[in-house]
């Protein structure tokens, strides 16, 4: 026993997730305790209000996601620094034009953006522009240090941006800003933790604004598996989030509002999780002749089912002691749908996992699921849309379709990479070597 606890102490997979995970129920206990509080102290419209402002972000952020997640596999497997560097920096000056477009293009539309979603006010959406576009200096910044392994950093700049959000968000709803000050509270937080992260980074991406970086056929070749990347990401976040903008365009503002809080709280099961697709992505290798690939996803797949399967059981047999408990009394009235929501964002976080193992392989073959799930359940909520139930089962249903697909497509990787492996020990052998 001694022996086997010495083994899992030892293993980097695992002390890197501890490291990783430690921070991310700091940064989780951080997080929502932010829903509560602002669902205590602002009414249920305007509650319902930042909830669809973050499902927004968090649907649009997936771009900067894919600029870092193509960051981090560089720097997991670059070993020149200048090489990457320079592509690094190439990276970042795309990103940076996508997302002055992005941001202009939210504030042009942020009055038609408030007519359709019943806001009080179009101010929130020119946050939000500001929101998305330091994100993503902070996501590049940020990759670097995931790519390097340093888990403790990345637990620092997060922790950072959770307390901040909350402590500003709380103060600026409690002076009577509403919504508008809880999502500027967002935007002082990150600020905060931006100016950490670049900090942290500075050895290893210079800020030489001298320097003149084309974009050439190596930087179109990472934006092309960028496109793989957005696939997979628009796909896990519209799993994960497209609910609640569904529910708040097909049902009254109240209802709308009561059930994005406790998607908000079913969505515990993703966030507690989700450190260790992060961990994975720089863990898998590319160049991988030793099968330690599926050995590293069989232990991330261990814990998503030990650590997700413990909340999704106590959210599935308690669910009115934990709405009460977290949100408070006056969700109670739609506290029957966290059990169903609860298996969406268990079968989701295993989802997220499987595909943050093959984004770290460049598999093409994951864009098709990617795509088509997402339709499927825009499909099924237009034309069943009757009641709120029937929307989570749409979601459930295209969960369980893109899960048989990934698990497909990850034999057949296996299968592929048993066949390259054979051919080349036949090769070593007939040269004997």
């Amino acid at each position: 026993m001694k022996i086997f606890l010495k083994k899992i102490a030892s293993d980097k997979f695992i002390k890197n997730n501890f490291i990783f995970f430690t921070g991310s129920m700091i940064v989780a206990f951080l997080n929502y305790i932010y829903h509560p509080a602002l669902g205590r102290i602002m009414d249920v419209e305007s509650f319902g209000e930042v909830q669809v402002i973050i499902s927004i972000f968090l649907f649009l952020a997936i771009f900067g996601g894919v600029f870092k997640n193509i960051v981090v596999n560089l720097v997991a497997n670059i070993e020149d620094k200048a090489e990457r560097e320079k592509l690094i920096l190439m990276l970042g000056k795309f990103a940076y034009y996508f997302f002055i477009i992005i941001s202009f293009l939210l504030i042009i539309f942020s009055g038609e953006l408030k007519e359709k979603l019943k806001f009080d006010s179009f101010w929130p959406f020119i946050v939000l522009a500001s929101l998305l576009f330091l994100g993503n200096f902070f996501n590049i910044r940020q990759a670097i240090l995931q790519g390097l392994n340093k888990f403790s950093e990345i637990s620092i700049a997060n922790i950072i941006m959770s307390a901040g959000r909350l402590i500003f968000a709380v103060i600026l709803v409690y002076i009577g800003w509403s919504s508008f000050g809880a999502i500027m509270g967002m935007l002082i937080a990150q600020t905060i933790a931006f100016f950490y992260v670049l900090l942290k980074t500075k050895d290893h991406l210079g800020l030489n604004r001298n320097k003149k970086i084309k974009i050439n056929d190596k930087i179109k070749k990472e934006l092309i598996y960028g496109i793989l990347i957005l696939a997979g990401t628009l796909c896990i976040t519209f799993l994960y989030t497209f609910d609640v903008i569904i529910v708040k365009y097909y049902f009254p503002a109240d209802e709308a509002g009561l059930y994005s809080g406790i998607a908000t709280i079913a969505r515990i099961i993703f966030f507690i999780t989700g450190s260790i697709s992060a961990v994975l992505l720089p863990a898998i290798k590319i160049n991988d002749k030793k099968n330690e690939n599926l050995k590293i996803l069989l232990k991330a797949l261990f814990l998503i089912v030990a650590i997700g399967g413990a909340v999704l059981l106590t959210f599935f047999l308690f669910y009115n002691t934990v709405v009460n408990t977290l949100i408070g009394e006056k969700y109670l009235s739609f506290a029957g749908f966290l059990p169903n929501l609860s298996i969406l964002l268990f079968f989701v976080s295993i989802i997220n996992i499987l595909f943050f193992y093959l984004f770290a392989l460049r598999n093409r073959l994951l864009f098709f699921p990617a795509i088509f799930a997402p339709l499927i359940v825009t499909i099924l909520s237009f034309f069943n849309h009757q009641s709120i139930n029937n929307i989570i089962n749409n979601f459930i249903l295209g969960s369980v379709l893109i899960l048989i697909s990934l698990l497909f497509i990850i034999y057949l990787e296996i299968c592929k990479s048993k066949k390259k492996h054979g051919k080349e020990a036949d090769i070593n052998n007939n040269s004997g070597i």
